[in-house]
């Protein structure tokens, strides 16, 4: 079997004479995952689609061809099928609202929420009044000088 792709780019860094840290400098990838693309230790990187940009990314930093690192990867790591969203995600679990949790409960749109909606409204309304009897009422004193 041919060497990986974290070999590879291992080898490349060395050639231009690159340290890590360097390497990591010029990528923005921590060093502790440059280490582990290098040592192929994938379960310690994150989802796929982060690795194959890296990938990419360290190749052109260390002057080899993005393209031929990426089909490395994907010769050695291929992508898994298509999933369906349960699979992917096991602890994350959609709830959908119970029946108690109705207007008459409190819940989505009901009991405190609608009192706290009438109350702003009302209180709007007085401000707005009191905005335009005030306004109305200057206004008519302005225009009545002294003459």
């Amino acid at each position: 079997m041919s060497e990986h792709v974290g070999i590879f780019l291992r080898k490349q860094r060395e050639a231009r004479g690159m340290t890590l840290t360097e390497l990591s400098r010029a990528t923005k990838i921590k060093e502790a995952s440059l280490v582990a693309l290098e040592e192929a230790r994938f379960d310690a990187l994150p989802a796929r689609v982060f690795v194959v940009g890296w990938v990419g990314t360290i190749a052109r930093a260390v002057g080899a061809d993005p393209e031929q690192a990426v089909e490395m990867l994907t010769a050695a790591r291929p992508a898994s099928g298509v999933h369906k969203i349960g699979d992917c995600m096991p602890k994350v679990v959609a709830k959908a609202p119970d029946e108690a949790e109705g207007p008459e409960s409190g819940g989505l749109f009901g009991g405190r929420r609608r009192v706290g909606v009438v109350v702003a409204v009302f209180l709007l309304l007085i401000v707005a009044t009191l905005t335009l009897s005030l306004l109305l009422h200057h206004g008519s004193r302005l225009g009545g000088g002294m003459s």
